[in-house]
């Protein structure tokens, strides 16, 4: 009987020593992880510094003909939508497809192409149009 008065306090004594003994043992587990991590980064920059110390096998004789090679240029994108309808805003109003390639930077051949699908567009339009009357 005695000790139910302080059972509140034993209970919470009890709690605050299990709390720290899980501190403790995470603190030494998050040591132990960090001592592990630091070894392995060791092994890795000593097998980094020992792979920069072997030499490395020389160029064969064609390296300078390589040198010599030019470099291609990176493939551009062709019309996006704000090009292609830049492109037929400028055909609308009478302008030249040499004229409209030059101005939009793109090659003459797409510009035809577009004026060819944009025509055969119409054209499909028109029929559908006509064949639901």
């Amino acid at each position: 009987m005695k000790l139910i008065p302080l059972l509140p306090y034993l209970l919470t004594a009890a709690g605050l020593f299990s709390s720290l003994a899980l501190f403790v043992t995470l603190k030494r587990e998050i040591r132990l992880h960090l001592f592990r991590q630091k070894t392995r980064i060791e092994d890795m920059v000593a097998r980094l510094d020992e792979a920069d110390r072997v030499p490395q096998p020389a160029l064969p004789d064609l390296a300078p003909d390589l040198a010599m090679m030019p470099v291609p240029a990176p493939l551009r994108a062709g019309l996006n939508l704000n090009t292609r309808v830049h492109a037929l805003r400028m055909l609308r109003r009478g302008e030249d497809v040499s004229h409209i390639a030059a101005a939009l930077g793109v090659p003459r051949r797409e510009v035809e192409l577009l004026i060819h699908v944009q025509s055969a567009g119409k054209a499909r339009a028109v029929n559908a149009g006509g064949d639901q009357s």
